[in-house]
């Protein structure tokens, strides 16, 4: 459901949950509870990193997010997670709708409190009833909208916001394969405390890394030619807050990470075996991909910055206009990110057709779109 007024609090659902939020203690203090071990602690809250937090600030509310991954798993969709909008996009087309790529977009069109429609990069212009923005949200704000048409969200009130960390990736070809290797792999860094706080508190390069290794082709042997795989690495890094200069100090970092790996896996003749390799840091995601500070995944996920003090799915400043993605309710990840999608399209459905919110609005046989309670 949708957060837009103080009243939105007094739901019958909300109210229930109420006391088991725990949202004045953070994840590290609430499992703690339960965990004596300090390996174990660091383990059961490491999926604070899926929020770009450390442990010992993110709210314990998030201890869903261990009680999810264990309890049901995590699930890989058959030829990578591209896949999902490969079918969505499928989706869109089978219902008689045309996607636009290749077409920036300038400006999002605003007039008497409305939003109208596009300003394309290429100098034409298109009309729209509704305009939804997926772009990263403080990226948009501060490029695609005027600033006289924002009152909440100028520039100055993003650039006082608090923003998620980043990431160093890496995205391997290979031309070996690790069977043994499993599908997840997390090296967390031998003081991961301090890890942590070089990342969020300090905001400088991290000493010894913690790192994510997925080695997906064990499960969809499909994403390579056959004797080969790829690898997909992730390295929690500061954003771009910080003084890090990437362009001097990547190809280093690169370096140790690989080393890491190489030291305290099965993979100990990785860099042997790369055949292609991406690497994006920060500053990357800043420039190539336009996400505000290269912070990934978004404004950070304080009490202060989640439900009615995150930017609103229909977005406040001006009609018409919706946002989705990491930015808005509910938060960052892409499960979450694609409730934002579900949410704002209820919202408009309710608005242009008059459907309930709560409503199942059936497509066809099997087929039926929820709302999210």
């Amino acid at each position: 459901m949708p957060y837009e007024k103080l009243s939105d609090f007094l739901r019958p659902n909300f109210i229930k949950a109420l006391p088991l939020l725990d949202a004045s203690r953070s994840i590290y203090d609430r499992l703690s509870r339960y965990f004596q071990h300090e390996n174990m602690r660091v383990a059961m809250t490491f999926q604070a990193k899926y929020l770009g937090m450390s442990p010992w600030e993110c709210p314990a509310t998030f201890t869903i997010l261990a009680l999810i991954e264990h309890l049901w798993g995590v699930w890989h969709p058959i030829g990578g997670l591209n896949a999902l909008s490969a079918a969505m996009a499928q989706v869109v087309r089978d219902e008689g709708g045309t996607i636009h790529t290749g077409t920036p977009v300038r400006q999002v069109l605003v007039r008497g409190g409305r939003a109208v429609g596009l300003d394309l990069g290429s100098g034409g212009k298109v009309e729209a009833d509704q305009v939804i923005i997926n772009a990263d949200f403080a990226y948009a704000m501060t490029n695609l909208v005027a600033p006289e048409a924002r009152r909440r969200w100028t520039d100055a009130e993003l650039g006082r916001r608090e923003y998620s960390c980043s990431t160093f990736m890496l995205y391997l070809a290979l031309d070996k394969a690790y069977p043994t290797v499993p599908h997840h792999n997390i090296i967390v860094a031998e003081d991961y405390r301090a890890n942590v706080a070089e990342i969020v508190g300090s905001k400088t390069l991290p000493a010894s890394p913690s790192i994510y290794v997925q080695n997906a082709c064990v499960t969809d042997p499909g994403l390579a030619p056959a004797g080969g795989s790829t690898l997909y690495v992730l390295v929690p890094a500061p954003n771009l807050s910080g003084s890090v200069d990437w362009s001097r100090e990547a190809p280093a970092f690169r370096d140790l990470v690989l080393r890491t790996i190489a030291e305290r896996t099965e993979m100990k003749d990785i860099e042997q075996h790369i055949v292609a390799e991406r690497v994006y840091t920060p500053a990357d995601w800043e420039g190539r991909e336009n996400v505000y500070r290269g912070a990934v995944f978004n404004l950070s996920h304080r009490i202060r910055q989640m439900l009615l003090w995150r930017p609103h799915n229909r977005f406040e400043e001006f009609a018409n206009a919706y946002i989705v993605g990491g930015g808005t309710h509910p938060g960052s990840g892409l499960p979450t990110i694609y409730e934002s999608g579900r949410i704002a399209a209820n919202l408009i459905t309710a608005a242009e057709r008059g459907v309930p919110f709560s409503q199942v609005a059936k497509h066809g046989p099997g087929v039926a779109s929820y709302s999210v309670e």
